[in-house]
């Protein structure tokens, strides 16, 4: 269980989206511009309320056939705005349900909390006063003068040195792509929650949880890892003394959901459909269709010949649910990434296949998170490129040839 946990405030742990929208819109009567529907607000929010309302007044003006507002207009309608918001703030703003008992459990058993949001401070700490007044924050953040907003990693350094938590034992649960880069900037781990503002189509490629239960497991279960027993890895590392790229995922199933003892084992998991579309033209080239199995050997010959190595980022790992999910593994034993690089000294990609195995990669080098589908060049001994590619997991919200297009640049 992580020490510290960060929340956002904002579609994390209230739902403030009526609140917000009717105090915007008030703003926009006062000046005679049309309001705009509740759900176009979901767009706009969690940026701060100024570029909130600039948003709004922006859209308004545009349908009214204005000239895009200065910054004086801006600050006009930012007054009257947090005038209205002020006095009508907890009209309709209520905490997500689940989330008082989930807050309370956390510091039942000694986890220290925090509230990093991008809402102007005194409304975020009116809010939290108002609707969780039982727990005790070791900080409470939120948009002030000369601090900059999220996605900043300063507001996590700042609750890191307040808490006095390492690092690596904090964790940021959020509901916006914006929340995932706050957390990856300030070096943390993160959770990203769909009941939010954004789409889980937004939020690909983070660890994700859809529900304040779900969230709940993953964040108290772990309390009970002393009990759990780990798991060694399976598989010896697979490097072709000439391979140019290296594949790390985090750590393989369990052996009862593969259909062949070597890497993406599991016959619904889509890495080697990936492989026969991107090679062969032809998703199902190492699969045996009749028994549902890959054809292990012929996998094996291809990665030999085309200088393709695999291994994973943890080496021993507890499973906090009998599923097949990242989200439920905690890592005892990282990989010696270092060793592994030592032994393909012509390896010039690494190449990371999951969210849990990204952050792994990016603790090791003390780099940034590359966006899904891209790559950053990592300072190394070597040059070395650090690719993050989307999951290979059917969970994982993205077509089949989508994902076979973002890998095909590897081979370019």
């Amino acid at each position: 269980m992580k020490q510290l946990i960060l929340f956002d405030l904002d579609g994390t742990l209230i739902d403030t989206l009526e609140d917000l929208s009717a105090a915007v819109n008030h703003a926009l009567a006062i000046r005679g511009l049309a309001p705009h529907p509740v759900g176009e607000y979901r767009r706009m929010v969690g940026h701060g309320v100024r570029n909130l309302v600039a948003q709004a007044l922006e859209a308004s003006l545009l349908a009214a056939r204005e000239p895009a507002p200065d910054d004086v207009r801006i600050d006009a309608a930012l007054a009257d705005f947090k005038a209205y918001y002020s006095a009508h703030i907890d009209v309709k703003t209520r905490p997500y349900p689940g989330i008082p008992e989930l807050l309370t459990a956390l510091q039942d058993r000694g986890v220290r909390l925090a509230v990093t949001s991008n809402k102007f401070q005194e409304g975020t700490e009116y809010l939290i006063r108002r609707f969780f007044p039982d727990i005790r924050f070791v900080a409470i953040l939120g948009n002030r003068p000369g601090w900059p907003l999220k996605p900043s990693p300063e507001i996590v350094q700042e609750v890191l040195r307040r808490s006095g938590v390492n690092p690596s034992e904090a964790l940021l649960v959020g509901d916006s792509p914006t929340d995932m880069r706050t957390a990856a900037n300030g070096g943390i781990e993160a959770l990203a929650v769909t009941w939010g503002y954004r789409t889980r189509e937004e939020l690909a490629g983070n660890r994700i949880v859809e529900s304040v239960s779900e969230l709940r497991s993953a964040l108290l279960e772990r309390s009970d890892r002393g009990t759990l027993p780990s798991e060694k890895h399976p598989f010896e590392p697979f490097l072709p003394s000439d391979a140019r790229i290296l594949f790390l995922g985090s750590f393989p199933p369990q052996p009862h959901r593969w259909c062949m003892p070597f890497y993406y084992p599991n016959w619904i998991n889509d890495f080697w459909r990936i492989m026969g579309l991107i090679h062969f033209g032809d998703k199902n080239h190492f699969c045996l269709l009749g028994v549902k199995r890959f054809d292990e050997p012929a996998i094996r010959s291809f990665c030999t010949e085309a200088g393709l190595a695999f291994y994973d980022t943890a080496s021993e790992v507890r499973r906090l649910r009998d599923n097949a999910s990242d989200a439920f593994l905690e890592v005892v034993t990282p990989s010696d990434i270092p060793s592994l690089l030592a032994r393909v000294p012509l390896c010039e990609n690494l190449v990371t296949t999951g969210q849990k195995a990204t952050e792994i990669i990016a603790e090791r080098f003390g780099c940034a998170v590359p966006p899904v589908g891209e790559y950053i060049d990592i300072a190394t001994p070597r040059p070395l490129r650090f690719w993050r590619m989307p999951s290979t997991s059917r969970a994982y919200p993205l077509p089949l040839e989508k994902k076979a297009e973002a890998y095909r640049r590897l081979f370019l």
